[in-house]
């Protein structure tokens, strides 16, 4: 009864309606930070200025697929694969391998997170067997970004960082590194003004080479994304680290702090 009460009193409002939709398309969130380490919305802002409407995306569980979710445009049917609530962390590269054989002619991203990366990172060397040239846009915080998230309503943030004192000077494994000892090739980026440059590059030498080429974007490392209704269960990453910095046993420091439904 409550569901149709709801509907029948948007349906008695169709002005109401209109201002909605008015509102969605002029009151967007803010996409267009400069500082860095890089924000994630500026990522996604990035692509959808480089990406063409036949591009195909693909994403799957993690931080960076909450973000994709509310910043990603997505033009035609089947071209935003999603591996949906399973959590198969991993399943990006296999996924624009099988959507680029398939699409041979669409721009196939693959948009990974570090931690998954890692877990199926050998599916890199596959694609460079089979000759398939896709592009993997990395959003590497150095962290388990969700689960970080998740433990920050508890006044936590235990065991789940992947960064450390890596070689010249990069947090953690070097991913670049890896995909190159399998026969692909890669980048990184630390500046939010060299995303479009990477992404062209990336995908001219994937098809000029018939290989996978990674794109790895240091973002914020403490960065939380917008979850469930309540606007002030974002965490910002300076209200983050004065929490972590609270004396035992004290309440949070951001007053406005709740649990992110997950």
């Amino acid at each position: 009864m409550r569901r149709r009460h709801a509907r029948s009193a948007v349906g008695s409002r169709p002005g109401w309606v209109g201002r909605l939709a008015e509102l969605r398309a002029t009151r967007t969130r803010t996409t267009a930070f400069d500082e860095t380490p890089i924000r994630a919305p500026r990522v996604y802002q990035e692509l959808n200025e480089f990406l063409d409407e036949d591009a195909t995306v693909v994403t799957a569980i993690g931080l960076y697929q909450i973000f994709g979710g509310q910043f990603q445009n997505a033009y035609r049917p089947r071209h935003y694969l999603c591996c949906g609530q399973a959590g198969p962390l991993g399943w990006e590269v296999s996924a624009c391998t099988g959507a680029k054989l398939a699409r041979p002619d669409s721009t196939v991203v693959g948009i990974v997170g570090d931690y998954s990366f890692q877990f199926l990172a050998e599916e890199v060397a596959v694609a460079v067997q089979y000759g398939v040239p896709i592009v993997v846009v990395m959003l590497n915080n150095g962290y388990m970004g969700l689960i970080r998230q998740a433990e920050v309503g508890y006044e936590m943030n235990f065991e789940v960082d992947l960064a450390f004192d890596g070689p010249d000077g990069h947090p953690g494994i070097d991913h670049v590194a890896l995909v190159r000892a399998m026969g692909a090739d890669g980048t990184r980026v630390t500046d939010p003004h060299d995303i479009q440059a990477a992404l062209a590059w990336a995908v001219r030498e994937s098809e000029r080479r018939r290989i996978p080429v990674l794109i790895e974007i240091l973002t914020d490392r403490e960065e939380s994304a917008a979850m469930g209704a309540a606007i002030d269960s974002i965490v910002e990453p300076h209200e983050l680290r004065t929490i972590r910095k609270a004396p035992a046993g004290r309440g949070p420091a951001h007053a406005g702090l709740t649990r992110s439904p997950l």
